[in-house]
């Protein structure tokens, strides 16, 4: 797109009046067409899949999609959401997104840091062979800031803990970018200019672009804004990541380097005043969030995107309102930066949170509840009796409810909300569907075997190499177990939800892999399904075929293995690991003492159990009984699984797939 409108202004020094909405018209386009790329980012990257190839799919039949069907906001439109091959929906949110960025990309072009507040790009004092390449270079440089940022947003929004790889584009181009940053061009008065990459410049106070150089180059000065806006960034997002408990906290250490990103692109001024305003938009949100709990799903990177590009539009205001913040040294501007990062500090303290720099441990009972020596309120502090944690409603004091005191409490709840829900919206009965999170579709499994080939004849001498090939292959060998858990799912759900009828819902533990896979072969059809998810450290999250109101989070496990067990009336066991094998264990005990109702426990791949297991041997050594082996039924196909579950309860509803 750029070449293409270097090459229009070059055929058109003096452009015509309608040269304006050309090139608008071209800007659009080519922000709609990136945000279309972002779509393809922000569903692949947190998955670990390469963003070019496989290329465009439908996420429900997997049909390859062509370029006439791709085209950003057009084709959606044309097709009427709906997808060309399997007729099923296409969500809104593609358009959207791709709208949104070809808005900003148009709204920051013509406003933003190129002009400083003239029309659009080509209408500059500045001129170089009628290109104005160094604007043009910074309206490209702050747009990578903003699309990564959105990704990154729209990753958390997504539940996705946010991939360190997303960041490293950004921050290689923002650390070498200021290295050749050195691009002096000559005004009508044939003076030696430069426009710097930062509003605020380094180098000397009231310092404004066009000015003449008196100081350092422009490449230093831009590094050394650089730099400090990293360090400073970064600081400043640690501390807002401390502010609030650990568990409450809706700016996560994962999310940290956004800050830095900012401070590293605009300054070390963007990242204090940014970070400070979008945590008490934030803060805001959360409030409001209670009336309407959509709002609570917006991600702290969210308010801070938002507030980048309404900076990146204010750039000229910033400039002159804004110059005194460059300094004369490197020393006093790090002066400044710890000034500001300590004060922030300070504000955190005084909120009576948990210090940055305290470990959180030794914030409480760090005194007897009856020491004397603690400070008393001043009598008629009403504002410190409203701000007491004691006078907190006991539903809404989170200090309270996670006392270890709470546990039962806390059990009860976890209990008893799934229950409520899924009695609500008319579950009945449910198959469970287990498997190993390792086993992807296909097409994945085999862009990550080239991933690996790759690698290994990158490192031919590293035997870990070697290993992830081998590994790799086996995954592949095994990824037809996705889409036979797609279709026992797709099987399952056509024949039992007819007419809103809630039988057999698919649950599974909503994950990736097999589990996805039965939860999208219900949403295949349209039929509901179930997630349990469960915290762990490395935050698991839902996938996106759950039905929204049947997704769960747990704490404990003992609850989760609960709710699996209470509505089933089968469990399928998909090749998988340590988890699978545990829910597997779990559900054969209770079988095996009759301490739950009979269920059929179909393994799904007898070739591969036989390997992981020896049942038999297990009873030939005496520790199980012969008649223990009838509580496990074999599969090889979705049919095969459904008709032993039908056979086993008699009841079961038949009939052909929708």
């Amino acid at each position: 797109m750029f070449p293409l409108l270097f090459a229009f202004q070059l055929g058109y020094p003096h452009m015509p009046p309608w040269a304006n909405a050309l090139i608008a018209l071209w800007i659009w386009c080519f922000g709609a067409n990136v945000g279309s790329f972002m779509n393809v980012v922000i569903f692949r990257v947190p998955e670990g899949l390469s963003v070019v190839h496989p290329g465009s799919r439908c996420p429900k039949c997997l049909n390859h999609i062509g370029w006439y069907d791709n085209i950003p906001v057009i084709s959606w439109l044309i097709l009427r959401a709906k997808c060309r091959f399997c007729g099923l929906p296409i969500s809104s949110r593609y358009p959207t997104i791709e709208t949104i960025v070809a808005a900003i990309f148009l709204i920051v072009a013509a406003v933003g840091p190129p002009t400083r507040g003239n029309n659009l790009p080509y209408v500059t004092e500045f001129g170089w062979g009628g290109m104005d390449v160094p604007l043009w270079l910074i309206y490209g440089f702050h747009m990578l800031l903003v699309t990564t940022l959105i990704c990154a947003a729209m990753i958390r929004y997504d539940g996705h803990a946010t991939p360190r790889r997303l960041y490293v584009p950004a921050l290689a181009i923002g650390l070498t970018a200021p290295l050749v940053w050195s691009l002096p061009f000559v005004t009508s008065s044939l003076q030696y200019t430069w426009l710097p990459l930062h509003p605020v410049p380094f180098d000397a106070i009231g310092h404004v672009p066009g000015a003449t150089i008196k100081h350092m180059s422009p490449a230093l000065a831009a590094l050394l804004n650089s730099l400090s806006g990293l360090a400073v960034g970064l600081s400043m997002g640690w501390i807002v990541a401390a502010i609030g408990k650990p568990k409450r906290q809706r700016l996560t250490v994962a999310e940290i380097p956004v800050v830095g990103l900012c401070g590293l692109f605009l300054g070390w001024q963007a990242a204090c005043l940014l970070a400070a305003i979008a945590t008490i938009l934030d803060l805001l949100t959360s409030i409001v969030s209670r009336l309407n709990h959509k709002l609570a799903r917006i991600p702290w990177t969210g308010h801070f995107v938002l507030l980048i590009v309404l900076y990146l539009i204010a750039w000229r205001w910033m400039v002159n309102h804004f110059a005194w913040l460059g300094v004369e040294s490197t020393i006093a501007n790090f002066g400044l930066s710890a000034l500001v990062v300590g004060f922030a500090s300070l504000l955190a303290t005084k909120l009576g949170k948990p210090s940055p720099w305290k470990d959180p441990t030794e914030q409480q009972h760090d005194r007897p509840v009856g020491d004397a020596s603690m400070s008393q309120p001043a009598e008629g502090d009403l504002h410190g009796i409203l701000n007491s944690p004691s006078y907190r409603l006991a539903e809404d004091d989170p200090d309270f409810l996670t006392r270890p005191d709470l546990r039962p409490v806390r059990l009860q709840l976890e209990l008893l909300k799934p229950e409520m829900i899924l009695a609500e919206q008319g579950v009945d009965s449910t198959i469970v569907v287990f498997g190993g999170t390792q086993i992807v579709p296909p097409e994945t499994a085999e862009a990550r075997l080239a991933d690996a080939k790759e690698a290994a004849a990158a490192n031919p001498d590293d035997p870990r190499a070697k290993r992830a090939v081998g590994r790799a292959e086996r995954v592949l060998a095994k990824s037809p177990y996705y889409d036979a858990s797609r279709d026992f799912s797709r099987l399952v759900s056509s024949v039992c939800q007819n007419n809103e009828h809630c039988d057999y819902v698919v649950m599974t533990g909503g994950g990736p892999g097999i589990m996805e896979a039965a939860n999208r072969g219900a949403y295949d059809v349209g039929a509901k399904s179930i997630g349990l998810n469960i915290t762990l450290p490395h935050e698991q999250a839902p996938n996106p075929y759950i039905t929204p109101e049947l997704c769960f989070q747990f704490h404990y496990f003992a609850l989760r293995k609960m709710h699996f067990l209470l509505r089933a009336k089968a469990l399928v066991v998909f090749p998988g690991g340590f988890g699978t094998l545990d829910e597997l264990f779990n559900t054969l005990t209770l079988r095996q003492t009759e301490c739950m109702q009979a269920i059929p426990i179909i393994l799904y791949g007898k070739e591969y159990w036989n390997t992981v297991i020896n049942f038999q041997f297990l009873a030939d050594e005496g520790v199980i009984a012969d008649e223990h082996l009838d509580l496990l039924d074999y599969a090889e196909t979705p049919e095969e699984a459904w008709e032993i579950i039908a056979k086993f309860h008699g009841d079961a509803p038949h009939g052909e797939q929708a």
